[in-house]
């Protein structure tokens, strides 16, 4: 019979080191560090419990399989924005971009567990979970009826996800498009495009040049301004 909340003790009858300040905290805080170093393959429970230097079984008596790991990872990274306090004061649309600019930076520090989180449903039902307050809250307070805020909502997210995925990918502060563009463009046959071709010349390489952050400040401001727009806030 499993003495269920203990430790399993080694050979010597005595818990393992580490495994009597074991915690479901410090195993997703080590989890986390895995993932952010090594990658997603890396997180086993066998690997995790050798990081820890505990018994893999003493892991189970706190997350019971691997995708409980994860779903705790997303609650470990997205915590602190699910505590954001209320601060009437703040317009309602900056409070709704800040939210954004804290989801998409909550993503952007660990990429390897965006990845994974954006595939599985259950972690991303997770996430929606402690990260949608400050949005609804913000639409809420501008008068958004509840199909509007989740119209609204949604429409953000899938924007963010999207976002940090291409971003992930990328892994830099810019990404530089124009040189090949600007040679595919002036390799067209004449007529071909001409609005392309007349937009992409005029702005040259420095216009064409894409930072992530103003992207998605833009990105997040189109959107703001659209579901104000179209929902008369």
């Amino acid at each position: 019979m499993v003495n269920a909340g203990k430790p399993l003790p080694g050979r010597s009858g005595r818990p393992r080191a580490g495994e009597e300040r074991l915690s479901r905290h410090a195993i997703l805080e080590a989890a986390l560090r895995i993932v952010d170093t090594e990658g997603l393959e890396a997180m086993t429970m066998r690997r995790l419990a050798s990081t820890l230097g505990v018994n893999p079984m003493s892991i189970y008596h706190h997350l019971p399989n691997k995708a409980a790991v994860f779903a705790g990872l997303a609650e470990l990274v997205f915590a602190q924005l699910e505590s954001t306090p209320a601060d009437d004061s703040v317009p309602w649309k900056d409070e709704l971009k800040a939210a954004a600019a804290a989801y998409r930076d909550a993503l952007r520090a660990h990429p390897n567990l965006a990845l994974q989180i954006l595939s599985d449903t259950s972690a991303v039902s997770d996430v929606v979970v402690a990260v949608v307050e400050p949005f609804y809250r913000s639409l809420d307070r501008a008068g958004a009826d509840p199909r509007q805020i989740v119209e609204a909502v949604n429409t953000i997210i899938d924007f963010i996800h999207g976002f940090s995925l291409g971003e992930a990918s990328v892994r830099a502060e810019t990404f530089d498009l124009a040189p090949d563009l600007l040679t595919r463009v002036s390799a067209l046959p004449p007529g071909k495009a001409p609005t392309l071709v007349r937009v992409v010349t005029e702005l040259g390489a420095e216009g064409l040049a894409y930072d992530f952050d103003t992207g998605f400040a833009t990105g997040i401001a189109l959107l703001v301004d659209g579901i104000a727009t179209r929902f008369a806030l």
